[in-house]
This record gives structure tokens, C-alpha cells and sequence, in this order.
């Protein structure tokens, strides 16, 4: 049994604006770029191979997230960037992996986790403003494995999602 997850990656254009915010506050530990992404479902015990199998009949269209409108706090320790928009894209998830999920499956809260509190302080980015729409074209499948220094994530599969007609959205991007 593996701990998976099914995420919705960042352009490098989004990944840039959120490297301006200021990550140098020392009792905050911050999450690396490469590891940025929104989560659609988590799996904490799964056969990942019957959970790949799932994952590539997952149809699904692009969407557009749209980032902010302020770093927040989410839980005790969770310093996140909220992510609007991608509800439909999560509940397609969700029933494509059907009996897969958690039975004690949270709803689904769009959010970038940029770094965890080391105590129970309010971090000096919590409240800066956070703008910016973004396309997500693909879903990740990825193993996490808990170590030492954290989780270490990596790429099981991938996929593309069903085009986005730009003629309808042509303001949101």
C-alpha cells in the first residue's frame, strides 16, 4: 500500500509570482517550488497500481484556477495560497477513483501550501494580497513518501486534460 496523491500542477509563470513573496521568516518552514501543486484527492493506504489504472480513465477538461485573493492561514500550521475554480476538475477526480478515496474523505479546499509554522505564531505573509488566474492542463499522479527531512514526492503518471475551448474564456486567462 502506497501514499498518493492526484494533483493539478503550476505553470512557471504562477510558480515565479509566488517566489516574490517573502519566504525568509525562519519559523516557517517553506515548501520548495518543485513541490507547489494543488491537491484533488489525497490517498494515505492505496494499491497504486489499481490507483494508476483509475487515474488514466479520469476525463476531465482544462479549467482555470484562480489564485488569492490573500495568503491565508488554513488548519493551526498551513501558511496557503487558496485556489478558486477547480471543484468541478476535483469531483471528476473523485469519481473516477470511487471506492480508492478515504472513507473519512475530506471536501475538497483549493489550496498551494507554501510552507508549515513551527509553532503556533501568525506568519508575516499571512494577509499579503495574491492575484492571478492560471490554466491547468494536466493531473499528476504522485507516490509521497514521509522521511526524515519530509515528504518526497514523485511522478507515478500524468496526464493531459481534455482542451479548453479559449474562445469561451478568453478574458479569465
Amino acid at each position: 500500500m502506497a501514499r498518493a496523491f492526484i494533483s493539478a500542477p503550476l505553470d512557471e509563470q504562477t510558480k515565479k509570482m509566488l517566489l516574490q513573496l517573502d519566504r525568509s521568516q525562519a519559523d516557517v518552514k517553506w515548501i520548495e517550488p518543485e513541490q507547489w501543486h494543488i491537491t484533488m484527492q489525497f490517498f494515505d493506504a492505496v494499491n497504486l497500481d489499481e490507483l494508476r489504472d483509475r487515474f488514466a480513465k479520469i476525463e476531465a477538461a482544462q479549467t482555470i484556477g484562480a489564485l488569492g485573493p490573500r495568503v491565508t492561514q488554513f488548519g493551526d500550521r498551513h501558511l496557503v495560497v487558496p485556489v478558486q475554480g477547480l471543484s468541478r476538475l476535483a469531483e471528476n477526480v473523485r469519481q473516477s477513483t470511487g471506492r480508492l478515496a478515504p472513507k473519512q474523505q475530506l471536501p475538497f479546499v483549493g489550496h498551494i501550501t507554501l510552507g508549515r509554522t513551527k509553532s503556533d505564531i501568525v506568519p508575516n505573509l499571512a494577509g499579503a494580497t495574491v492575484q492571478g488566474n492560471f490554466r491547468v492542463e494536466r493531473l499528476m499522479l504522485m507516490e509521497s513518501v514521509i522521511g526524515s527531512t519530509g515528504a518526497t514526492h514523485t511522478l507515478v503518471d500524468s496526464t493531459s486534460l481534455i482542451p479548453l475551448d479559449v474562445s469561451a474564456h478568453s478574458n479569465d486567462i
